[in-house]
């Protein structure tokens, strides 16, 4: 997820002909990114629903329950593999770590305590440059597992480590530091997409030959989902961010469903590289967008969080009318008129919001459970389209690539200092 932009085009084979572009690693990353909003929206407006209406809002044995448990059984864990799978070269995955990675960590972990403030949320909660705020852990992990990419590659038996430290993060107890819990909980995926080369897995996606495979497979992972409803771990589990003890399980137990989630992430990896097509289609273009929906959109999780669902449809409206405006100024090129209307929308989102004209509908959740999850979903997916808008890209692009035309940080991001040092030590 770390890469905002498409490779590029592939190497070419001979002097005129280009292998052609696989479409499929970008369609997997749109579904992958469209979910991640999905399981946040739904958690957190569940949330809500339990509060004003009772327990069938989020609960194991909820719809609700079941897309959150399907989600967070593959969706990290198969985003780590396609960004170990790109990072054949470890020495430029130590290059881009802290530019492409880490930086952009620091940027939104800062933003994300100034925005605190406005929510009026404790801000030890939310900022800790050492204690990643939710989502936030995904770059942690990232930028730990590229730029020590090199090194650990050097270790003959690095991939059945990772595994085995994979079962050793549900029972130390690493508190929120460094979110070093699901950084052992997902690095074997990680791994395996460094390790799986392009002909293992043209191997895998041969069993698209045989359909009825794949739906019977495809079933089974359904099916194992439902079975989780019921009879798996507390929800909060699935994250794999705490050890067993904060579950009241024994170790042993943990190890089990930490096994069980492995193969239910293979499975789905390997169920939907063989469903996907590698044509060109729309969640191409979300797939290499990520970062900016990725990040963005927790700001509106926050608002559901904080002020109920109605407020976050209502965000996610504010988001998708800016996009309208880049995609109206990408077709036509105005840039006075763009800046206008982006300036003038800014300003009326500040004074709808403090003229209490949205007050109404604060903490407010639909009773009737299809109105809610139209609601729910339809938002979640409306946010995610949006935010990969040329606005929402361009303004990561400010944020992230802006303060690095400083030549001290872009230096120390880049290493030149300690590389400078390191030779005069020779």
């Amino acid at each position: 997820m770390a890469e905002t932009k498409p490779a590029g085009a592939a190497p070419a084979e001979t002097i005129t002909t280009k292998k052609e572009r696989d479409y499929m690693f970008d369609t997997f990353r749109g579904i992958l990114m469209l979910s991640i909003p999905i399981s946040h929206f739904t958690k957190a407006s569940g949330n809500w629903y339990a509060v004003m209406w009772g327990g069938a809002g989020f609960s194991h044995t909820s719809p609700t329950g079941f897309v959150y448990i399907t989600i967070n059984v593959f969706v990290m864990q198969a985003f780590m593999f396609l960004s170990g799978y790109f990072s054949k070269k470890p020495e430029r995955a130590r290059e881009t770590a802290f530019r492409g990675v880490l930086w952009p960590y620091l940027v939104f972990t800062t933003i994300t305590m100034i925005a605190a403030w406005g929510f009026d949320c404790p801000i030890g909660h939310y900022f800790g440059y050492l204690t990643p705020s939710f989502a936030l852990w995904f770059l942690v992990a990232l930028f730990l597992y590229r730029y020590f990419l090199v090194d650990i590659i050097k270790f003959k038996w690095a991939l059945p480590m990772s595994i085995f430290m994979m079962f050793a993060a549900g029972v130390l107890p690493f508190g929120q530091f460094m979110a070093l819990g699901r950084v052992f909980s997902y690095f074997p995926f990680f791994m395996i997409g460094y390790y799986c080369s392009k002909d293992t897995l043209d191997k895998v996606r041969t069993l698209k030959k045989y359909p009825v495979v794949v739906g019977l497979l495809g079933a089974v992972l359904v099916a194992i989902s439902i079975w989780l409803m019921y009879h798996g771990p507390k929800l909060g589990w699935f994250l794999l961010k705490q050890d067993c003890s904060n579950f009241g399980m024994e170790w042993y137990t943990d190890c089990l469903w930490r096994l069980l989630v492995f193969g239910l992430s293979c499975g789905w990896i390997t169920f939907m590289v063989n469903i996907l097509p590698s044509k060109q289609n729309f969640l191409c273009h979300i797939g290499t967008t990520t970062m900016p929906i990725y990040l963005f959109h927790l700001g509106l999780r926050h608002v559901i969080t904080q002020y109920g669902i109605y407020m976050g449809v209502v965000g996610s409206l504010i988001v998708a009318w800016f996009a309208g405006i880049s995609l109206v100024h990408k077709k036509h090129n105005n840039w006075p008129v763009s800046i206008i209307i982006t300036v003038l929308s800014i300003a009326g989102v500040f004074a709808l919001c403090l003229s209490g004209a949205l007050d109404p509908l604060a903490g407010g959740c639909p009773k009737n459970l299809v109105v809610f999850y139209v609601l729910v979903w339809g938002s979640a997916l409306l946010t995610g389209v949006s935010l990969s808008a040329p606005f929402w890209d361009k303004l990561y692009d400010l944020l992230t690539e802006g303060p690095l035309r400083a030549s001290v940080i872009t230096s120390w991001l880049e290493g030149k200092y300690l590389k400078k040092n390191n030779e005069e030590a020779k």
